[in-house]
Formats: C-alpha cells, sequence, structure tokens
C-alpha cells in the first residue's frame, strides 16, 4: 500500500474533477460573464508548514495561512493530534520516516476559526534533520494526486534551518541588511510603501537568518530565457546582460559580508518553463540558455564565496524522494493550451500540469476581474496583451495571422500568463517559506514581494534612442529592463570616451544604418565569463 492509499483510506470526501483550461479559449473581449469553478488546488488545502522538535515536540517554527492559530495553542494542538486517530503503518520500504494524522472536533474548529472541521497532518522525519517536518491541510478534495503533492513540498520545501538554534545578537544586522537592500538594490516606484509597511516586513524575513546567524537567502523568479522578438535580443544565449545581472546580485552578496560576516545568497529560481510555451519559445531553446547561463555564473562568480543558487520548474518537480511515486496520468486531464507553436518538451509539460493543478487558485475570479473596468489585474493583463502582440508579432507561426486573430489569441495568452503567474507565486511561497522575495518587476515594496533593479545605472544606462540618451521612465510596474529583452552595446565615441548601454536590437540596427555609427557583435566567452555584445565606433 502507497502512502496515497494510505492517505486516501482515511478520507471521506469523493474526489472531484480537475478542472481545466477550457474556459481560457472564450474570448474575453466578448465576455463578461464569469463561470465560477471549485478550487481544488493543493496550495489552497494547505493551512500550515512547520517544524518541531523530535523528542520535545516544541514548536520550532511555523508558517500559517488563512490566519490559523496553531502556534498560539501548539502544546494543546500536538498533544491532541499525537493521541487521536493515527495512521500508523506508512509505507515501510521507503517512506516509514512519514506518519499521517486526522484530527477534528472543537480545538481544530477554534484554530482555523471554524473554517474547517477537521485537519489532516503529514509530519516527515527527513533524513539527516534533527527535527520533524509538518504540514497542515484540510480534509477538502482530497484525491491521489493532492497526497503525493503535500508530501513532495514537505519532502522538498527549504526548511533545514528550522532546527539551528536561535541567539540574542547585539548588533542589528536585520536592520543594517535592510538598509543596505533599501540604499543599493531596491527599485523605488511611485506610491513606493517601503518605509510605511515594506521595511518592517522584510526586517521580519531578515530575521529569520539574522537570529540563527546564517547566511541570508533570497529568491529571485528571472533569467527565463531570451525573448523571441528579433527586434529586441540578439541570439537564444545568455551575453553581456546576464553578465551584468550576475555581478550586480554577486556584488550585493559580498557587500553584505562586509558587515553582516555570514553573507548572503541569491537563489535564481527560473520561469522559463512556466512561460515558455506562451512567448514562442522552444522548451529545449530555454533548457539551453540555463544550461549555458550556469556556465556564465560559474565564470563570473568567485570561487570563494557561494553566492548564487540556480532552481527551476524541473528541478523542484522532479527532485526528491516522492518523484518515483509520481503517476502522470493524475494531471493527464489538466490542459495546458499552447498558442504560439513552440516545440514542447515531454517533462517541462508535465511539470507545467503539475504546477496548474497544485497551485492555481482562481476559480474564475480572474476572468471577473479583467472584465471590470479600473481593476489593477485588467490593467496587468491589458499589459500582458501588448507586450505579447508585439513579441508574437514576427514569430514565423503567426505570419499568416489577420491582427485580429492574432488579437485575440494574444489575449488569451495573456490570460494564461496571469493564471501561470499566480499558481508559481504560490508554488515559490511553498517551496521557499522563509526567503526574502525579490522581483525584476516594480511594486510597492510592501512585502511579501520586492522589486529590484538587476543592471545598475552604474553599470549599463538604459536608453530608447542612441542619439537621445535621456534615460526613460518606466511608470509601467510589469515591463522593466531586462537582459532577456534587450541587448548591451558599448559605443566608443569620437571624443575617446565609450559608455555601456542597454537597449533594443533595433535601436542598435537604427544608429548603425543613420551612418552615424558603424560597428558589429561580439560573441560570448562563457569560459572567460565575458557576455556577448555589440561594439559601435561613432563615425
Amino acid at each position: 500500500m502507497t502512502i496515497i492509499d494510505k492517505a486516501l483510506r482515511y478520507n471521506n470526501t469523493t474526489p472531484k474533477s480537475v478542472p481545466t483550461s477550457k474556459e481560457n479559449t472564450i474570448d474575453l473581449f466578448k465576455s463578461n460573464e464569469t463561470e465560477k469553478t471549485l478550487d481544488t488546488s493543493t496550495f489552497s488545502k494547505i493551512l500550515a508548514i512547520y517544524s518541531r522538535n523530535e523528542e520535545t515536540g516544541n514548536l520550532l517554527n511555523i508558517e500559517e495561512k488563512c490566519s490559523c492559530q496553531f502556534e498560539n495553542y501548539w502544546s494543546q494542538f500536538h498533544d491532541s493530534f499525537k493521541q487521536d486517530a493515527v495512521i500508523d503503518d506508512p509505507i515501510k520500504d521507503q517512506n516509514e520516516e512519514l506518519q499521517i494524522y486526522i484530527l477534528g472536533g472543537d480545538l481544530v474548529e477554534k484554530l482555523t476559526y471554524k473554517k474547517v472541521s477537521a485537519v489532516k497532518i503529514y509530519e516527515y522525519a527527513k533524513p539527516g534533520e534533527n527535527q520533524i517536518r509538518g504540514i497542515i491541510t484540510n480534509t477538502d478534495n482530497e484525491d491521489e494526486f493532492n497526497c503525493w503533492f503535500i508530501f513532495h513540498i514537505l519532502d522538498q520545501c527549504r526548511l533545514s534551518n528550522n532546527c539551528e538554534p536561535i541567539f540574542n545578537r547585539s548588533v542589528p544586522y536585520h536592520e543594517l541588511v535592510a538598509d543596505y537592500f533599501a540604499a543599493n538594490l531596491k527599485n523605488t516606484v511611485h506610491d513606493d510603501e517601503w518605509d510605511e509597511k515594506g521595511r518592517l516586513y522584510f526586517i521580519k524575513r531578515v530575521k529569520y537568518f539574522t537570529d540563527r546567524y546564517l547566511k541570508i537567502e533570497c529568491i529571485l523568479p528571472a533569467f527565463p530565457c531570451k525573448s523571441s522578438n528579433g527586434n529586441k535580443v540578439y541570439g537564444t544565449l545568455p551575453d553581456k546582460g546576464e553578465e551584468l545581472a550576475l555581478k550586480r546580485l554577486i556584488k550585493a552578496t559580498y557587500e553584505v559580508r562586509k558587515f553582516y560576516p555570514p553573507g548572503m545568497k541569491v537563489w535564481i529560481v527560473s520561469d522559463g518553463h512556466v512561460f515558455s510555451d506562451c512567448i514562442g519559445v522552444d522548451d529545449d531553446v530555454v533548457s539551453h540558455y540555463t544550461n549555458k547561463l550556469h556556465q556564465l555564473c560559474q565564470s563570473v562568480a568567485p570561487k570563494d564565496v557561494d553566492s548564487i543558487g540556480f532552481c527551476g520548474l524541473n528541478d523542484i518537480f522532479f527532485t526528491g524522494v516522492a518523484t518515483k511515486e509520481f503517476n502522470p496520468e493524475w494531471v493527464k486531464n489538466v490542459e495546458v493550451p499552447h498558442y504560439t507553436g513552440s516545440k514542447i518538451c515531454s517533462i517541462s509539460d508535465v511539470s507545467r500540469q503539475i504546477l496548474m493543478k497544485g497551485c492555481d487558485t482562481d476559480t474564475g475570479t480572474l476572468r471577473e476581474q479583467v472584465n471590470t473596468d479600473g481593476h489593477p489585474r485588467l490593467y496587468l493583463y491589458r499589459g500582458f496583451s501588448r507586450f505579447m502582440m508585439e513579441d508574437l508579432l514576427l514569430l514565423p507561426y503567426f505570419q499568416d495571422h489577420s491582427k485580429k486573430k492574432l488579437k485575440k489569441i494574444t489575449s488569451k495568452i495573456a490570460f494564461n500568463m496571469i493564471k501561470r503567474n499566480d499558481a508559481y507565486s504560490n508554488l515559490v511561497e511553498l517551496m521557499f517559506p522563509h526567503h526574502i522575495r525579490l522581483s525584476i518587476h516594480a511594486h510597492t515594496n510592501s512585502g511579501p514581494k520586492f522589486g529590484i533593479k538587476v543592471i545598475s545605472e552604474d553599470q549599463c544606462r538604459i536608453v530608447r534612442d542612441l542619439n537621445d540618451l535621456i534615460e526613460p521612465k518606466f511608470e509601467d510596474l510589469l515591463h522593466i529592463p531586462t537582459p532577456w529583452h534587450n541587448c548591451v552595446v558599448k559605443v566608443l565615441y569620437k571624443n575617446n570616451s565609450e559608455c555601456l548601454f542597454l537597449t533594443k536590437l533595433q535601436v542598435i540596427r537604427n544608429a548603425i544604418t543613420s551612418g552615424k555609427f558603424d560597428g558589429y557583435w561580439k560573441d560570448t566567452c562563457f569560459e572567460k565569463g565575458e557576455g556577448g555584445h555589440f561594439v559601435l565606433n561613432e563615425l
């Protein structure tokens, strides 16, 4: 009997069918109706993720959702589920470290504000750790996939630091780190809420690490792949833009180490396979980009400091002890629409199906929002639509499409991209419950996400025209300039000065055809950590 069988044996609910994305094929420009669906996502089932002492049962750390109060009544709650119905014969051969408990009654209703009448507690003694990991869920919509997904998250989420001892520090490292971030990394925008809300939230996250005198860890969903738009980028591989971005992040970790000796690490959690089929990029192109990015980082990063880590969608779902128990049949009915003709990798597509079944919490609300005048999500949706229209217009796959037909397709793509982005954000929250969440997009910086500029003005100036070097203002919170939507060009002027600029490939072409510049492309040398870029000479 598998772990799935054991969990389902104690469940009395009937498994619900998997919601598909068929609704996404509706023309959003014409339909104002909202079809509500049931949220059967595993993400919404999870009420808390915690670690406890193996011997005493004392709580080491807990992240609660839905305003639950397990932490405030932990001793009572722990005693109750230890004395209640226990699934006492988990898999002996492979997963004997796992225990599952069911608890109902007044205490559960009290701790969840009567949201649920019973909870299921998964506890896992991960080999090599001096703690017990746990996840508390409700018992709604149980099926085989949910049970597997919970066990997989329990095994793979970053909880190993929970068992590290906490010490009182005389130096307020958390405040020093917050001040450094605000002064050196934060992308400050109009209506920024860092001072009012964000700083306190940021400090709380930093304190998790500084209280334990551990390396501070951040996550940055970024570096997906190069844009498919040939007017924006040159080629499909990392170049000078990625080199500069990596160096900026590495420099920040070095500077933090000067006043906080354990230092800082940034995990680049690539979202390339989350969106590749939406943006017209083949899955294998994303994988190759990622491999070359790792190579570039190895050449750029000093060997004595662990500054940058990498993780992607396939890494998340196909690593760990639970992977061998996964059954593709569980997600075969989860539609992940492909609109751009990109080549699909079967493993990456299964990852996308797992992502959407496990973490897509939309029940029709998104459609309602994008059909509501003035709603922020409507502006986001329109921004995605314009952005994708600009890129997909050039793809060979769409050359026989009318503008009206392409507009209809890009509306569907934009809608799906928002859904996937929300689901991926939920997944990152589960996988990295304590990490500081950075973003390449601008935010009001109130938390939980904080916007950064991956390339600083000191490294490279951002321009829209090489004949007009005034840096443009980017009030659009979505489309902040990135290395994967631009090229880097080194301009050598007649007065012997030089400058690096980040701009669109078409801008560089225009500069050359104007007769004011000539130049060439210098290829990336991954072994030396030197990113490819254009070199222009002023004539």
